[in-house]
């Protein structure tokens, strides 16, 4: 199994298109840091305290006209954060390399777009290029050869993510410099108590919730790739699914409660640690089961049909 993965890694890192890809990456990255640095420079910091305590007067005006009880609970909890700042002596995240790791996890889809590329090719191109049955005739099953160009397609996503990771620290340390990058991530627990957290794994999980969009996508990519042998198909309907699967969901979520079965009402995971489901009565363990139906069937579609039809002639 290590050999199949090596060799598919060797196939896809030996391609000037994954370098490309690797680049713009970096390159967009940079520019977004760049823009940002111009069109809203940060406060000075010496300043944190009084912006925070403007903040929380603005949030504490807000409340007095906010009807909706869910976003006063959000409020009133954030106002316990900043308070808890203020006396603790914390700087804000907006103050930190921290920030703009933060907003790159609003990138992701990026790096979804990259791994769709991958994806939709990596078994399809095998079939146009006529090396499928020179990579049949070793001694591996078909089961084996579609795991690793699997796992080759997750470990791709995996080595984005971490770059896209760490290219938005460094571009905001680069810019403001690396204090403050051990400042504590606070929150408020099940209690309504203030908790200091681990930044980095914070940030981690923020990246890993963010993410499982991006699992579906490639994994739905990679199944058309499979199936139907074309890789323009497979990248077309998942960047069709990309672009425009979220939206019509949230739009269709407004009147149809049924639409909480479907796929990509599950895979924002991030709406739970916000505390805002898409719709009311949705649960994490929900998501989770229904995720989890979604990405059975299309593995086992997708390794029953491969494994099964004549892929040589």
């Amino acid at each position: 199994m290590y050999k199949l993965l090596r060799n598919e890694n060797m196939k896809l890192y030996s391609k000037f298109g994954t370098w490309l890809m690797m680049t713009l990456l970096l390159l967009i990255v940079a520019l977004v840091g760049v823009v940002n640095q111009y069109e809203s420079p940060p406060a000075d910091v010496s300043q944190w305290r009084t912006h925070v305590e403007r903040d929380i007067e603005q949030m504490k005006a807000d409340i007095l006209n906010e009807p909706n009880p869910q976003i006063i609970k959000q409020l009133e909890s954030r106002i316990k954060v900043q308070e808890y700042a203020l006396s603790h002596g914390i700087v804000p995240l907006d103050y930190t390399p921290w920030s703009y790791t933060m907003e790159g996890s609003s990138m992701i889809p990026l790096v979804s777009l990259f791994v769709i590329f991958v994806a939709g090719g990596i078994v399809a191109n095998e079939f146009a290029w006529g090396t499928i049955k020179s990579l049949l005739v070793k001694p591996h099953s078909r089961a084996k050869i579609l795991l690793a160009k699997y796992l080759c397609v997750l470990q791709f996503a995996l080595l984005l993510l971490v770059m896209l990771f760490a290219a938005t620290f460094a571009c905001k340390g680069f810019f403001h410099g690396f204090s403050y990058w051990d400042t504590p991530y606070l929150f408020t627990d099940a209690q309504g108590n203030v908790q200091e957290g681990n930044m980095i794994l914070h940030l981690f999980s923020a990246y890993l919730l963010n993410s499982v969009e991006l699992l579906f996508v490639a994994t739905i990519s990679f199944m058309i790739s499979s199936l139907f042998r074309s890789p323009s198909l497979a990248i077309g309907v998942s960047m069709l699914l990309l672009l425009a699967g979220g939206l019509t969901t949230s739009l269709l979520a407004v009147k149809y409660d049924w639409i909480k079965y479907t796929l990509f009402a599950n895979t924002s995971l991030s709406m739970y640690l916000e505390g805002s489901p898409l719709i009311e009565g949705m649960t994490l363990p929900f998501s989770l089961i229904v995720l989890g139906v979604y990405f059975s069937v299309f593995i086992i579609t997708t390794w029953t049909v491969f494994t099964k039809r004549d892929v040589v002639s």
